[in-house]
């Protein structure tokens, strides 16, 4: 069966995550019962466009099963190009820990970390961040053991590495320039002209390289972890 073979534990860690995904949409739905407001109301559709490029991932595992090489090589090249515009949107989960801070105005004279709202904040905002590095480091795993029959260890190494780092500058551009997957189809010119102003910008270059490292660093770390204990003896 599709992703079912000795030594294969993505299934059983897909429904984990599944299990961790409605986990925090129940404390979505908690903290805004007991506030009476739409707190992280935007989190449910932000959680779903983070398990799109898994979906993406399963479907191109499929993909790959088809007899016919022509068809499957097609199918396989326009799926990689949406599986990769749509990459980000897992990754970009982690922004979401900004959000505790947005939402509960800690006042350092008191004994805040004594509130249990505070925690519930925090928590959510963590359990949406370990979500989306979860869901990122295993789609890639996917991809990863694809492209690891196709080329030589090193060269797959490589393309896992571009991945992370254009799902880091996706993760910036959803983030500060506020632009969407979607975007790409949508409004094209519009998009590569805004992000080509703040490429040619030196203290917009400045910061978008720094997160961008920051956010590639962690995610390929977290990666390296996942992909070590999933490793097929």
């Amino acid at each position: 069966m599709l992703l079912r073979r000795k030594g294969y534990k993505l299934p059983g860690l897909l429904g984990v995550m599944l299990v961790a995904t409605l986990g925090c949409f129940g404390l979505i739905m908690y903290l805004q019962s007991t506030s009476g407001t739409r707190i992280y109301q935007f989190l449910y559709w932000d959680i779903f466009l983070a398990w799109v490029p898994v979906f993406i991932s399963l479907l191109m595992v499929a993909l790959s099963k088809l007899r016919y090489a022509k068809v499957r090589n097609i199918l396989l090249f326009f799926a990689a190009w949406v599986w990769l515009f749509f990459l980000p949107n897992a990754l970009y989960l982690v922004t979401e820990l900004l959000h505790a801070f947005r939402f509960y105005d800690v006042n350092p004279g008191t004994h805040f970390w004594l509130n249990t709202q505070f925690w519930l904040i925090l928590f959510t905002s963590f359990s949406a961040a370990g979500i989306g590095l979860f869901l990122t480091s295993l789609c890639v795993l996917m991809i990863h053991r694809m492209l690891r029959k196709i080329c030589s260890g090193w060269l797959a190494w490589v393309v896992v590495f571009v991945m992370l780092w254009l799902a880091s500058i996706g993760v910036y551009i959803g983030r500060f320039a506020r632009w969407n997957s979607w975007d790409v189809l949508l409004q094209p010119l519009v998009l590569f002209a805004d992000l080509w102003s703040w490429a040619v910008n030196a203290g917009e270059k400045l910061h978008l390289l720094s997160f961008s490292w920051l956010v590639f660093g962690m995610a390929l770390i977290f990666y390296l972890f996942i992909y070590i204990s999933l490793r097929e003896d």
